[in-house]
């Protein structure tokens, strides 16, 4: 975040200072209610500490144990069982349901998504991968590449090159080439070939060491000999 200016800091400074004033004074007049609305939020946040302690941590780890045998059948290909359960163990979507409070559930909206986009239903694969949200430098960014995928799927290639673009931002050094690579090869077969080359050289300039990068000369070439 950019600093900021010293004159900002100061106007921030004296208007925290005369709110600090006002609030001196109207202590000074009302000190009783105040401390009685004091107790009250402070057994407001013993509740709150203890609602994430005593209800929340366990769900937690239950969450965690029962996403377990999903994993399992997402690695195996098994996405109809990964999704839905075996009858005894929980699929993505019961987990959805069932811990929608813990990081579990938020995972398994990312794994439901994907499951969707592997079984062929872009629109409903959209829905769950729109809805996760993380901080994760390579969870993020793979999930953004995954929902230009579905676009690119359903033939909106203006919506899958902006995802595209959200993927590649993240300069993940896996990431960010592959992605990269299919915004050039959209730009291509919507006959935008100045973009493609602009796409490709970036590959070669940022990612040279990667697969993408080794790879990448042809694909200049070819985005040079459709602009003739």
């Amino acid at each position: 975040m950019a600093k900021k200016k010293k004159g900002t800091q100061i106007q921030e400074f004296e208007n925290v200072q005369n709110a600090l004033n006002k609030s001196e004074a109207f202590i000074e007049k009302h000190q009783k209610p105040l401390l009685l609305g004091f107790v009250g939020v402070v057994v407001a946040v013993l509740v709150v500490m203890g609602f994430k302690n005593y209800v929340l941590a366990p769900r937690a780890q239950e969450a965690q144990e029962s996403i377990f045998k999903a994993e399992q059948y997402f690695a195996k290909d098994s996405f109809q069982l990964a999704l839905n359960g075996d009858g005894e163990n929980l699929g993505f979507l019961a987990i959805i349901d069932e811990y929608g409070m813990t990081s579990t559930a938020k995972l398994a909206k990312a794994y439901a998504g994907v499951c969707y986009k592997l079984m062929g239903d872009y629109e409903t694969a959209n829905s769950y991968l729109k809805d996760f949200s993380a901080g994760d430098k390579v969870l993020s960014p793979a999930l953004k590449g995954a929902i230009g995928d579905c676009y690119l799927e359903l033939e909106d290639k203006e919506k899958a090159i902006s995802f595209f673009k959200e993927a590649v931002n993240s300069e993940n050094e896996v990431i960010a080439p592959i992605y990269l690579r299919r915004i050039g090869l959209v730009y291509l077969s919507m006959g935008d070939a100045q973009k493609a080359l602009s796409a490709f050289e970036e590959i070669k300039t940022k990612y040279a060491a990667t697969q993408e990068g080794m790879e990448i000369d042809k694909f200049i070439q070819l985005a040079k000999t459709q602009q003739k």
